[in-house]
């Protein structure tokens, strides 16, 4: 015969339910999943969209600086992809808002951070990307 326990059995139905957790943001820039967001660093060098299936396919980041011409996609692991010239780039969202110098916005299992360096994108698993002017490089 089989025993369980019935607060174990919560918490794992639950758990089970409930999926990861998605990241903590400082704004509500991104706040629907099956939605996108989308913003620029406050010099407007930087500028990126959040999405959560649906929208613009599975979770994902996308972000580009036009100075020089180039980007970078990561889906939802943290595992990127770098473009440089400007058959990379696409237009901004017009009417877009600016996420300010040490505020962070998420969307699903990504989130971006908003600094003077740069911004700097991670997944659920903290690993993801830092873009700006000089460069694209791997955080986690």
């Amino acid at each position: 015969m089989l025993r369980v326990n019935l607060a174990t059995l919560v918490i794992a139905v639950i758990g089970c339910c409930t999926g990861t957790p998605g990241a903590v943001a400082d704004n509500s820039y991104c706040t629907a999943v099956g939605k996108y967001c989308a913003f620029y660093s406050p010099s407007h060098r930087v500028d990126c969209e959040i999405n959560t299936g649906g929208y613009a396919g599975p979770d994902s980041v996308y972000c580009k600086t036009v100075e020089p011409p180039q980007s970078v996609h990561m889906a939802n692991t943290g595992s990127f992809y770098t473009c440089t010239g400007d058959s990379c780039l696409g237009n901004a969202a017009q009417g877009i808002p600016t996420l300010a110098y040490g505020q962070t916005t998420a969307l699903g299992p990504c989130s971006c951070l908003s600094e003077v360096s740069g911004v700097t994108c991670t997944a659920a698993q903290g690993h993801g990307f830092v873009i700006s002017t000089s460069g694209i490089a791997s955080v986690g």
